[in-house]
């Protein structure tokens, strides 16, 4: 059976961001405004592990708090609590007494993804299906001609294509800077002009997720990262369906325009995944 995470969260922006990356971990998630709404959830729902959003403020703690011990018995060491970078006193007591894990807002893409993984993995027993995009066009190794190409030095750009969508996604660095800016569009690969506003997208390094971006009505979005030499983006086309763009090498700032290193400097375009193929993870894992 697919695992269900039980997240009880008052913010909408929130709820989309844990959903998001709870589904990328094959997970399926039930929604609670409070505690009471979820414990009321629990009768219907079978669920494998609980996100709490503890509020900044509590009009009656002992209530609160009753449910929250109840919430513990329901789930043995897997609950984990979201809250404000500098938590209220009576934050850090329940996280404190109850000796419960907890993720800061600020790092909720980066730090809930292994604090979660240790509580549902060993539950996950189901493969997902992701299908890879395949990378058809790279300036630095595939220059455009003179007059088209609008990019700066530190400027390179890839175009993906996939049975669902086409991705253009360009990486920029200013001089003297160690951060690196991905600005990406993706438009419907049949109906272009049909905007994908909205829709999800996942910034993975080797370790896990980094961040998460929600497409403008345009479907833009765009990421800032550090020290990456490789990244990976995950786009949810459907409910069930997932679309990985896999970046070449980025070690390619400080040369000039006009000065693409070799393909054994950077490595070749890797041509065989085609559009449409798939890959197959084990317990829920994405690539």
């Amino acid at each position: 059976m697919q695992p269900k995470v039980l997240i009880i969260c008052e913010r909408a922006a929130e709820r989309d961001t844990i959903r998001v990356l709870v589904g990328t971990m094959g997970c399926q998630w039930v929604l609670a405004s409070g505690i009471e709404d979820a414990l009321a959830l629990l009768g219907r729902e079978r669920t494998s592990a609980a996100l709490l959003e503890l509020p900044g403020s509590i009009s009656d703690a002992d209530k609160f708090e009753q449910g929250l011990r109840e919430l513990l018995v329901r789930f043995p060491g897997r609950v984990i609590v979201l809250t404000d970078g500098a938590p209220a006193p009576v934050t850090n007591e329940l996280i404190s007494k109850y000796s419960i894990p907890f993720v800061q807002r600020e790092r909720l893409a980066v730090d809930l993804w292994p604090c979660l993984e240790s509580m549902v993995y060993p539950q996950l027993g189901i493969y997902r299906i992701t299908k890879v995009a395949r990378l058809v066009q790279d300036t630095f190794l595939q220059p455009l001609p003179v007059g088209i190409r609008n990019l700066q030095p530190d400027t390179r750009q890839l175009v993906y294509e996939a049975e669902a969508l086409t991705a253009d996604v360009s990486f920029e660095r200013s001089p003297n800077s160690a951060s690196t800016i991905l600005l990406g569009q993706v438009m419907r690969t049949n109906q272009p002009q049909i905007p994908m506003n909205g829709v999800p997208v996942v910034i993975k390094s080797h370790k896990g997720p980094i961040g998460l971006s929600m497409t403008n009505e345009a479907g833009e979005f765009s990421f800032e990262f550090q020290e990456e030499r490789s990244i990976s983006l995950e786009i949810e086309v459907s409910p069930n369906e997932w679309v990985l763009l896999i970046s070449p090498p980025l070690d390619w700032f400080g040369r000039g325009e006009g000065q693409p290193p070799s393909l054994n400097e950077s490595g070749p375009i890797d041509t065989s995944m085609q559009q449409g193929s798939k890959l197959r993870v084990k317990k829920g894992r994405p690539v």
